[in-house]
């Protein structure tokens, strides 16, 4: 990218810098302020998405639900991760950008770090047995389901939090309060969820505080005896996206498009490794973590089991650049006019009285409440 010429790509980048700035300021120790680093963080993760660092923005929003929800011990990581993300800026702004597989080695051992903080932070849960009312009697909820403490333990927490700065007037107070409403939205996502060890039990600690819908669970079903062939299965969670590397196997053709199919009927995507498979996945078909762009004037929205990358460019041509999707197997590749900052979005049936465009699945909601298509990939 030339450094004289002042465009859209031009502004993100700067504006990634800013608020890795403010970041900085806001988590130095003897200073942090956690509610301040967290919109910082959020803005930073927005603009990390529109460059192209998927990877890196999906760590960032984590560490921002993670300040959000004033968990401290995501500082030490945060203060590690944010020269990387300062790296990956400088590079960009010499023309390089990182392909997936190399952002993966950059920021992934950072990704581990955070699961297992958060994972910790929430051990607490598991040990919890709640009582669900039902239309008729009550439901003994066991270790399987701890959504109701959670909801409970956080719900409370954030609540409180949005009423206190409801107090104030300003801007900063309206995404402050915007962040607090979206984490409470997640955590109320939790809420009936099963764990994804219940396909794999032998593999169980290697996916710890990894949940998913119940009718996502029975889709990946026939991941159980695919599965069953690999020297090890390791899963994590971020941003509602689970990401599962299955190491150890060789799948015959016929079982990798099996395993194609499954991962295209839960809006994923698998990819191969030198020693096995990653799939990507969200844990809920009604809520997930969506990439928005335009194309040909029209909103649409893609979710992150399905975006692969997006390879920004600016050479006057009038689009933003490229954006490759996959479905199971499936790639396809997108030339869109721009691409807007991920965030995690509602998802519907397309209403009755809203046109409906070949192609499409439904629809999804920003925090706006604007409309964004979602396209049919299965």
């Amino acid at each position: 990218m030339a450094t004289h010429q002042f465009d859209h790509l031009s502004l993100v980048v700067s504006d990634a810098e800013l608020s890795l700035q403010g970041l900085t300021r806001s988590i130095q120790v003897g200073s942090v302020d956690m509610q301040q680093g967290a919109l910082y963080a959020r803005d930073l993760s927005g603009a990390l998405s529109v460059l192209g660092l998927d990877t890196a923005a999906s760590l960032v929003e984590d560490v921002a639900r993670q300040l959000t929800l004033g968990q401290p011990s995501v500082l030490d990581v945060a203060q590690g991760l944010l020269p990387n993300v300062a790296s990956a800026l400088k590079d960009i702004q010499l023309g390089q950008i990182l392909e997936p597989d190399e952002q993966l080695k950059v920021f992934g051992p950072w990704a581990s770090r955070l699961q297992v903080l958060v994972s910790r932070d929430t051990a607490s849960l598991s040990s919890f047995e709640a009582v669900a009312p039902k239309s008729t009697q009550a439901q003994l909820l066991g270790q399987a389901d701890p959504g109701f403490k959670a909801m409970r333990m956080k719900g409370l927490s954030l609540i409180q939090n949005a009423r206190i700065v409801n107090q104030r007037d300003d801007e900063r107070t309206v995404v402050q309060l915007d962040a607090l409403l979206s984490e409470l939205q997640d955590w109320t996502l939790r809420v009936g969820q099963v764990p994804l060890s219940q396909l794999f039990p032998m593999s169980g600690q290697a996916m710890q505080d990894v949940w998913l819908d119940s009718p996502l669970l029975d889709l990946l079903d026939p991941l159980r005896e695919l599965g069953a062939q690999a020297g090890s299965i390791q899963a994590q969670s971020r941003s509602l996206t689970i990401y599962m590397d299955w190491l150890g196997l060789n799948l015959s053709n016929d079982e990798f498009q099996k395993l194609g199919q499954c991962m295209a009927a839960v809006a994923g995507h698998v990819k191969r490794l030198p020693d096995g498979y990653r799939l990507v996945f969200p844990c809920s078909l009604s809520r997930m973590r969506m990439t928005p762009y335009v194309q040909n004037g029209q909103r649409y929205a893609v979710g992150s089991g399905q975006f692969i990358q997006f390879d920004p460019h600016s050479d006057g041509t009038g689009f933003a650049g490229l954006l490759t999707v996959c479905s199971g197997l499936a790639n396809q590749t997108l030339q869109v006019e721009r691409v807007l900052p991920a965030q995690n979005m509602n998802i519907f049936a397309v209403p009755p009285d809203i046109p409906k465009p070949e192609g499409v699945s439904g629809v999804a909601l920003d925090a706006m409440g604007e409309v964004y298509y979602c396209l049919s990939m299965a």
